[in-house]
């Protein structure tokens, strides 16, 4: 290989990284266009989401919200009540944390523990929860029979 072969070669590779670097900005500045635009997004969709969490947090909070001795006295199945209390429980959690995640998001740091606090976490004791409940139930039953035959078979 001369000189010249070398020079031309050396040419070229630099034409070639001239066009490379320019090619990669360019991405840069697109992926940088991309990462403003998904940032925007972002904040529109967490300052929405924050004027709506207590609501949408208030609707689970009614969907579980009869209790499972209320369930049984009814003549339900206190299990689907047991279960739909943690279930709806769960689903409130991830609208609480969702929720300091984008607190955070907009106001870059943290909000005070009272903010979309995080509902607490107890030991399901399901036989426990399920025993109360048809306890609960028992008792309202006895005391509505017990109203019905005072009212039937007692002088007034």
């Amino acid at each position: 290989m001369t000189a010249t072969d070398i020079e031309k070669a050396r040419k070229t590779a630099e034409t070639a990284a001239a066009k490379l670097a320019e090619a990669e900005a360019a991405e840069a500045a697109r992926q940088a266009e991309v990462a403003a635009q998904r940032a925007e997004k972002q904040r529109e969709l967490d300052m929405a989401f924050l004027e709506r969490w207590e609501a949408l947090d208030a609707e689970f909070q009614e969907v579980g919200s009869k209790s499972a001795a209320d369930l049984v006295y009814e003549g339900g199945d206190p299990i689907a009540a047991i279960s739909l209390l943690w279930v709806t429980r769960s689903k409130r959690n991830a609208i609480r944390t969702h929720a300091r995640s984008a607190y955070y998001r907009l106001h870059g740091h943290h909000p005070d523990t009272l903010f979309a606090r995080e509902l607490s976490d107890r030991d399901m004791r399901i036989a426990d929860r399920l025993e109360e409940a048809i306890i609960q139930a028992s008792r309202r039953h006895g005391a509505d029979r017990a109203e019905m035959l005072e009212a039937e078979w007692m002088a007034e």
